[in-house]
């Protein structure tokens, strides 16, 4: 992937975790505008589908290798980064019950096989979710971004489940399709934009529009049209009398 299209996903990871963080979760959770809500969840699927497809693409290397392998690769890698950061957060928080739950070393998963690392990565998943607005969780890696790519890795080897071995994956192929998914979740970040600016009814709403716009500065060094910070005036010096 190119600076240009990671840069760009930085961006939108970078909105992802202000939205869904303890602090501003609360500005737009059930509140006007309500297409915020169903629209930043789209985004979450979105975003995680694209880095999922990107992990593929990279794991094929120069040539060709079998999707099923490299889709099941990329959630393996997903699923114990995220499991990882959660055994993290339940220690600290002594939420020792959860903790058992997700503390797996990279090979336990590894070894699960089709339905069974799918119920297990869904698991880890859905304890994310559930952990991510929690104190305390965004510092130790339990994002909405990290939730989002177990998500899209999810999906991904689920569709290919049953899929015959040897089927071809195209490197060149995956990135096309990657260049064109990430343009598509910037556009729905700059629809985003629209939305979060009527969330200035209060202060903490008035925060969480300034968080939103440091978060898009992050783009873009490739030339696209991401929102940039306006320069400071230089003061004119005032003669001496």
């Amino acid at each position: 992937m190119n600076l240009r299209l990671a840069n760009q996903l930085t961006m939108a990871g970078a909105c992802l975790t202000v939205a869904n963080s303890a602090d501003y979760k609360p500005v737009w959770l059930g509140k006007e505008p309500a297409d915020f809500e169903a629209d930043i969840a789209q985004l979450g699927a979105d975003y995680g589908a694209v880095i999922s497809k990107s992990a593929q693409a990279e794991a094929s290397g120069g040539g060709a290798a079998d999707a099923k392998a490299v889709a099941e690769e990329a959630l393996e890698n997903a699923a114990h980064v995220l499991a990882r950061a959660l055994a993290n957060h339940f220690k600290k928080s002594g939420n020792l019950t959860n903790r058992a739950k997700v503390d797996v070393t990279k090979t336990e998963i590894v070894e699960l096989r089709n339905q069974d690392l799918i119920a297990k990565t869904t698991e880890i998943r859905d304890l994310a979710l559930a952990a991510q607005a929690e104190p305390g969780a965004a510092g130790r890696g339990v994002t909405a971004a990290r939730t989002a790519v177990l998500t899209g890795a999810i999906t991904s080897f689920s569709g290919l489940m049953s899929a015959p071995r040897g089927q071809i994956v195209n490197r060149s192929t995956l990135l096309k399709e990657v260049e064109t998914d990430v343009a598509s979740v910037v556009e729905q970040v700059r629809d985003l934009d629209d939305l979060v600016l009527q969330f200035d009814g209060s202060e903490l709403g008035r925060r969480f529009i300034e968080a939103w716009k440091r978060a898009r500065i992050i783009v873009d060094t490739g030339g696209g049209h991401a929102a940039t910070p306006e320069p400071t005036p230089t003061p004119t010096p005032t003669p001496n009398p």
